[in-house]
């Protein structure tokens, strides 16, 4: 399984670009690629801007069809893996937990897609994805139909529920995500108060 960074967002609410931003003294790509790679053999980012990576030892690759989101980043990181599975998350979700996703690791197998479900909403960019996934991912994108979790009814999905996320990850930071200046704010807030 590849871990999969997509970065490939505006950043419209940010003002900037939020993978550059940093957190803790590193970027926070930086961040990201370190808790992928202690996670996966191979760590790969999927960006329209595969030029501001350089520096970082991993695979990038540019989205093969720009401008479809988040679907079209996991469809650009399936074709990329060749034949392999991945695990997606965003650049801006700063404290995804290993806990969770060696939980979904476990559960992966038999399944093309694996998801966090917190009561009724499901996080699909803190997901695993098959190979098996693709052709119902490429006929949405030609739909230009691009909310993730609607081709899950036509695969083999099984989804993490919020009792068992909650054993694994108490206060719930896994899906945290840094939208704004004021998210970045709460963001160090959390870290002050894990320190303590």
């Amino acid at each position: 399984m590849v871990g999969t960074i997509l970065a490939g967002g505006k950043s419209r609410r940010f003002g900037r670009n939020k993978s550059m931003e940093r957190f803790q003294g590193e970027r926070l790509i930086e961040r990201q690629v370190r808790t992928l790679r202690s996670l996966f053999p191979e760590v790969m980012i999927v960006t329209n801007r595969p030029e501001l990576y350089l520096d970082l030892d991993v695979t990038i690759v540019q989205d093969i069809i720009p401008g479809m989101g988040p679907l079209g980043g996991i469809y650009t990181g399936l074709l990329f893996a060749q034949g392999g599975s991945i695990f997606v998350t965003a650049v801006d979700m700063p404290f995804i937990q290993p806990a969770v996703i060696r939980r979904m690791l476990e559960v992966f197998p038999g399944h093309d897609v694996v998801i966090p479900r917190l009561g009724d909403y499901l996080e699909p960019l803190h997901g695993m994805y098959s190979p098996r996934c693709l052709t119902s991912v490429k006929r949405m994108l030609d739909r230009e139909e691009l909310q993730v979790v609607r081709f899950f009814p036509s695969v083999k999905a099984a989804y993490l529920d919020e009792e068992e996320i909650r054993r694994l990850d108490p206060e719930g930071l896994s899906f945290f995500n840094i939208n704004t200046p004021g998210d970045m704010a709460q963001a160090m807030e959390i870290l002050g108060s894990q320190r303590e």
